[in-house]
């Protein structure tokens, strides 16, 4: 199942990825591809079916919640760096200016002031008030009283024309900051978001899914599965036609080297269906060793070499190891067959292990080209 795995990854990497629909066929194609080989390989057990189904949708489960966490992660990013709130901070200061010149209004009421003070009728019932508390005569008084009065009534005014400028200030600054959290309401709710992350998290709407009839096109899991370009990094060789030496065959087997127009391939011809007309292919201990105590997958790129299809078995001795049963399938035009092993051992084994494999298990002599013969380790 890992190379599903690693053929939906890699799908995803390719595509827009974004697009919940795309992500969808991907999953439909991986989905198809394992009926596919189920069929191929002829496995009817309904235990076994139901356990690779469900592997499956366990890791299609898995890759879509990272991809929708990956999707929300980077909205919240967007939407943290939105600079509307910052951007309209300017008319703030600019309102403080255009109200701090508001108290030359109250210059009138002030120079009001002053003119009585400067006419002898106006202040002289308050001189003998003032005269009782100095020793010189009105005109000393005079002065003092003038300078008092404009010292004292513009300072109340100013610092109500100050508290008036502030409230409207804070007024501003809050309108504008509910109007960024307004826009950026309407923008969450406009883009679906909310509704993705709903569904993802309580799982009351299942992911997209669409049939194979939905679409037309290019298949991406097919692109991505293409049997020259597939393999990674990740994939072991374990055989190829050059490395002959490799390879043996039992007492009722033969194999030979041929030229073929897929490429340079080993022709297996097996005249038996058991391990006498087997051919043993060497896979070195250290290919053993990254396969001790994990899930790996084995592939073989066959072709038939015939017009009918044959049926061929693959069977597993890995030394200290042990085995891995007898795998079935059905080969006609070039392909790879796949299957899963897995060691609960932990031991490195010093010896190198081999791959069993019968061209015709049903005992027709037919023969099968072999491409080669690849492992990639499980994690």
């Amino acid at each position: 199942m890992s190379g599903l795995e690693t053929a939906i990854r890699n799908a995803l990497a390719r595509s827009e990825r974004g697009n919940a629909e795309v992500r969808a066929r991907i999953y439909q194609s991986a989905r198809n591809a394992l009926e596919a080989g189920l069929r191929k390989q002829e496995v009817n057990d309904p235990g076994a079916v139901a356990a690779q189904r469900h592997r499956l949708e366990a890791t299609i489960h898995q890759i879509e919640a990272e991809e929708r966490a990956e999707i929300a992660s980077a909205a919240a990013r967007n939407v943290r760096v939105e600079p509307a709130v910052d951007a309209r901070l300017e008319p703030v200061l600019r309102a403080e200016r255009d109200v701090r010149p508001e108290p030359k209004l109250d210059a009138e009421p002030r120079l009001e002031a002053e003119k009585p003070a400067a006419g002898a009728a106006d202040i002289g019932a308050i001189r003998p008030d003032r005269q009782d508390g100095f020793a010189a005569g009105g005109a000393a008084t005079t002065p003092a009283k003038t300078a008092k009065a404009p010292d004292f009534r513009p300072e109340r005014v100013a610092k109500a024309r100050k508290r008036r400028g502030r409230l409207f200030s804070f007024l501003l600054v809050l309108a504008t900051l509910i109007a960024a959290l307004g826009a950026l309401a309407w923008w969450v709710q406009t883009s679906g978001l909310l509704d993705d992350l709903r569904s993802g998290a309580d799982g009351s709407r299942p992911p997209a899914r669409v049939s194979g009839e939905d679409f037309s096109g290019e298949d991406p899991l097919k692109k991505a599965l293409d049997t020259q370009n597939h393999f990674s990094s990740d994939w072991r060789k374990v055989f190829t036609p050059a490395d002959t030496a490799k390879i043996s065959a039992g007492p009722a087997g033969r194999f030979e080297s041929v030229s073929t127009s897929e490429g340079p391939a080993v022709r297996v011809t097996s005249t038996n269906p058991d391990r006498d007309g087997a051919v043993r292919i060497e896979v070195s201990p250290e290919v053993l060793g990254e396969m001790s105590g994990k899930a790996s997958t084995v592939a073989l790129t066959v072709q038939a070499t015939g017009d009918k299809p044959v049926q061929v078995a693959v069977e597993c001795d890995f030394a200290s190891m042990g085995n891995c049963g007898r795998h079935r399938f059905t080969v006609s035009e070039r392909t790879d067959i796949l299957f899963q092993v897995e060691f609960d051992r932990s031991l490195s084994p010093s010896e190198p292990g081999h791959i069993l494999l019968n061209s015709d298990i049903s005992g027709g002599s037919a023969g099968v080209n072999l491409f080669g013969v690849r492992i990639q380790p499980g994690e």
